[in-house]
């Protein structure tokens, strides 16, 4: 079991803020992960409807990444403040269903 709850990495770098007017709290979110990233092999990316918003924080990306080949994991967003500074605009949660 997997419950972890983070805000996205790196979406000043990416496109949440062009589609932040379309998201809401409890909208479910798409994991991919990204084994030939660069930077991070554990690398997670995270989208809606194929837009990338950013990433899994480093610090959990192993963890969640190891439980993505194994078990059936949800993302969702748990809060959402477009007028905050970008990195604490979108917090998800992330877990693994039963």
């Amino acid at each position: 079991m997997i419950e972890r709850t983070f805000f996205i990495a790196g979406v000043k770098f990416h496109d949440l803020g062009k589609v932040i007017k379309d998201l809401f709290e409890g909208v479910g979110l798409t994991l991919v992960a990204e084994p030939k990233n660069k930077f991070d092999p554990n690398a997670i990316r995270i989208e809606h409807e194929g837009t990338m918003l950013g990433y899994v924080p480093k610090k959990f990306s192993a963890e969640i990444s190891a439980a993505l080949e194994v078990d059936s994991i949800e993302c969702k967003i748990t809060k959402l403040s477009p007028s905050a500074k970008p990195w604490e605009q979108c917090e998800v949660s992330v877990r693994s269903q039963e």
